[in-house]
């Protein structure tokens, strides 16, 4: 298979998904739509879950999960999430990362070493976190783990969009079952949207449109809530997938 093929169709697995995701209402055939199509990139397991503070259990912030149930016992009993160095990265990472990139001192936090070296004794080695720092003061984390999952930039990148859309589409129906329809954007945010679309920074974009980079993002911000979007990441695919802006 060329490079040119797999690239197609990594792009064209992560739009089936989210094709397929949004005329889904029943959570539970979401959360198996997303478990076959991320199977596909060497992801056995996942979790959908809040971000919890110090003194909140972790379990009442779980959405959903694909976890072996002896290791969520495990993970929850021993609070592991206050020493998960992928939680803690995940808090401020602004992009997806390997597990592999959560910066720890092994020799400095061994309960750190032992959280990761006990998920790979249940098939979890490596894996991708996709964090959700929304534009609307949302704090979640996507987290998937396999033996060997492809953890290449287009994987990644495919791996990424369906991540949003799984937990975008489980939030909407299990936590605001009563959001309203998308709208259409206006000139302005689609402008905006589409530069943001072809990699420019909010800044890049002000000078770009001759307007304050506090405009630029305050317009990013109303057509993501327009497109029911959670960040820019999926404001930008959802403004694709309905036309808004070219592709």
């Amino acid at each position: 298979m060329t490079q040119d093929r797999i690239i197609h169709d990594q792009g064209r697995d992560a739009f089936d998904f989210i094709d397929a995701v949004s005329d889904l209402h029943d959570p539970d055939e979401i959360i198996a739509r997303f478990h076959r199509a991320v199977a596909r990139y060497g992801y056995a397991t996942f979790i959908i879950t809040g971000l919890p503070g110090l003194t909140e259990p972790f379990e009442t912030r779980v959405l959903t999960r694909h976890w072996p149930d002896a290791w969520f016992r495990i993970y929850t009993a021993e609070t592991y999430i206050l020493d998960d160095p992928v939680g803690w990265h995940c808090r401020v990472a602004p992009a997806p990362f390997a597990w592999s990139e959560a910066p720890f001192d092994p020799g400095r936090q061994p309960r750190s070493r032992r959280i990761m070296e006990e998920a790979a004794s249940f098939g979890m080695k490596d894996g991708l976190c996709v964090p959700v720092h929304g534009l609307q003061g949302l704090d979640w984390c996507v987290s998937l783990g396999g033996p060997d999952p492809d953890l290449s930039p287009r994987a990644r990148a495919a791996v990424h969009l369906m991540a949003l859309y799984a937990f975008d589409g489980l939030r909407r129906r299990l936590l605001s079952p009563d959001t309203p329809p998308p709208r259409r954007l206006t000139a302005r945010e689609r402008e905006v949207i589409a530069w943001t679309a072809a990699g420019k920074s909010a800044w890049e974009a002000s000078c770009i449109l001759g307007i304050a980079e506090d405009t630029v993002n305050k317009h990013a911000a109303s057509a993501a809530r327009k497109l029911n979007a959670a960040n820019k990441t999926q404001a930008v695919a959802e403004a694709i997938r309905r036309h808004e802006i070219p592709w």
